[in-house]
């Protein structure tokens, strides 16, 4: 307890020492970051930081790499407007000392289907990608160096009703339960100076620049709990993220038990990261992470900060460390080639270990890999930015499993987040799991004041039994029996299952407090679920957004 309290207060003295600076935080999804991300790449340059939520001040720091003389006028109008917004974002109330801001968002959507019996992984917008009914968000700042955000969704999910049409997030008849009884909000505090940053909350978390999904921690949930410290210079940054699992363990009661097992007592399931990112010249970008799943007694542990642990001998293959449940490392490499042209590799290596350790008696390296590339590339329009990609990912059928674990708990690198009864899983990792290949085609037209989004994906994806878990009596888990080179195994598994997917989307301002959008979406899955069988499935989705705040 007292290294906790003297940590606390190194850490306050640090900040309360330092230059001030804004330290509100954007998502990966946000406009603000979107518009400064193509803006960037135009230009040549790499970024904005690919590891969020970002703070106001990192982001600014991006922004001013940019030469905004030789931006075209319009540009350099949009560019200056969007500088001014992070470093001034609107408040109902603001003094020298302090601001306060209030929203009020009225999402509701509608889903429809046509064609074969759809299941819960089936919808291409999964329950974490739609848009709450209600939301309140409450914001707060006070001197430049501390951000507050506290945020009241209100969203139905439905368990067991899954027809032709239907709303995730408005009342409808049947089986339903509030979501505010398992995860009632986003909240979260940025303090933080020019160069540094403390978030602790609720929210969401997302290291990469994939268009699918990233390999070493993506944003798949709706919510993560987690505690992100960062250094950030213009070629070094660092950054130290802590995620609280506790959701997992002891679900036998129901899905997500949050009640009996948000605590800080008894037994508790982390997620600990290290991430070390270089800048070369502004054209080339390194990042070396590494991280891993631990079960542990408490929930804090200075041993978590230091940024070698996981690099110590503790590869994680001892049946008899049950408090160790998985590691891996990974390696992105993104380069601005001109032109407006940026490419990104992104490789991970799971149960990371040195060439003098063995793995479960065997001299092998381990080979549960993954990797990503895309090449994407961002052009001037007269009214916007058009954006295209084309991506390649694989991960091999055992990344993120360890054959490690006891009882109900999934002790592996992949967590899920059982939202609905069954097997609803998300993952920590990449998108699509284990066992996958992934070819995708998308775009973007965005324009340069926000009102007009239009969107498109073309993808094909395959993926073996390890994939995606449809039943309980898939195994997702490597056998026993399978001997010590299970992890050696590279090429899918089983059953193929065979997916073509299109889908095109678009979303409309009309008026700066309202906004109208709607999308797409066709499958054609071969060996549905593994099993020799065909299915499709044509989705629409419907929706609307009000913010009666921006309506004068």
């Amino acid at each position: 307890m007292k290294n906790r309290i003297v940590l606390f207060f190194l850490l306050l003295n640090l900040i309360l020492c330092s230059v001030f600076a804004n330290q509100k935080t954007y998502d990966y999804n946000d406009i603000e970051y979107k518009l400064a991300k193509y803006i960037l790449q135009v230009s040549d340059l790499n970024g904005p930081y690919d590891t969020t939520p970002i703070s106001a001040s990192k982001l600014s720091q991006d922004l001013a790499r940019i030469n905004n003389v030789t931006l075209p006028t319009v540009v350099k109008n949009l560019y200056d407007d969007l500088c001014d917004s992070i470093n001034n974002y609107p408040s109902l109330y603001k003094s020298e000392t302090m601001q306060l801001n209030l929203d009020v968002l009225i999402q509701p959507e509608i889903y429809l289907k046509v064609g074969d019996k759809t299941d819960r992984q089936d919808w291409y917008y999964g329950y974490s990608d739609r848009a709450s009914f209600l939301n309140l968000d409450f914001e707060f700042g006070w001197s430049e160096y501390v951000y507050g955000l506290l945020s009241l969704p209100y969203k139905i999910r439905l368990y067991n009703q899954w027809d032709d049409t239907f709303s995730q997030n408005i009342f409808v008849p049947g089986s339903s339960e509030s979501y505010q009884k398992k995860m009632p909000f986003d909240a979260g505090i940025s303090i933080g100076t020019s160069f540094m940053n403390f978030y602790l909350g609720r929210g969401q978390l997302n290291m990469g620049n994939g268009f699918t999904g990233n390999m070493f921690v993506a944003d798949n949930f709706q919510y993560q709990d987690f505690a992100k410290l960062s250094f950030y210079d213009d070629f070094f940054s660092y950054d130290l993220t802590y995620t609280h699992f506790d959701q997992e363990n002891e679900r036998l009661g129901g899905p997500n038990q949050l009640e009996e097992n948000m605590s800080f007592d008894g037994e508790h399931q982390i997620r600990i990261t290290h991430s070390y990112v270089f800048n070369f010249g502004d054209r080339i970008t390194l990042a070396i992470r590494e991280g891993a799943i631990l079960q542990t007694e408490t929930a804090f542990d200075l041993r978590m900060i230091n940024p070698f642990i996981f690099l110590h001998n503790w590869n994680g293959y001892d049946e008899k460390a049950l408090y160790w449940a998985n590691n891996i490392m990974g390696l992105d490499v993104t380069a601005s080639l001109g032109g407006g042209f940026r490419l990104n590799l992104q490789f991970v290596l799971d149960q990371f270990q040195l060439l003098n350790e063995k793995s479960s008696g065997a001299n092998d390296f381990p080979n549960a890999l993954g990797g990503l590339v895309n090449l994407s590339n961002v052009v001037l329009l007269a009214d916007g930015f058009l954006e295209n990609h084309i991506e390649i990912a694989y991960t091999s059928p055992y990344l993120y499993l360890n054959n490690i674990g006891t009882g109900n708990e999934n002790q592996d690198f992949i967590l899920g987040y059982y939202l609905t009864y069954g097997n609803d899983l998300s993952y920590s990792g990449y998108k699509y799991g284990p066992d996958s290949i992934v070819l995708a085609l998308g775009g973007n037209y965005l324009t340069y004041n926000g009102g007009l989004d239009v969107f498109y994906t073309l993808m094909y994806r395959a993926h073996g039994e390890h994939g995606i878990k449809y039943t309980n009596e898939q195994n997702q888990k490597p056998e026993s029996d399978l001997g010590a080179d299970w992890s050696r195994d590279l090429k899918l598994s089983g059953t193929i299952e065979h997916t073509l997917l299109a889908n095109v989307g678009v979303k409309y301002q009309i008026h700066k407090s309202f906004s109208i959008s709607t999308a797409l979406t066709y499958q054609y899955k071969i060996n549905y679920n593994n099993v020799a069988g065909d299915w499709q499935n044509l989705q629409i989705s419907i929706g609307c957004s009000f913010n009666p705040m921006n309506f004068f």
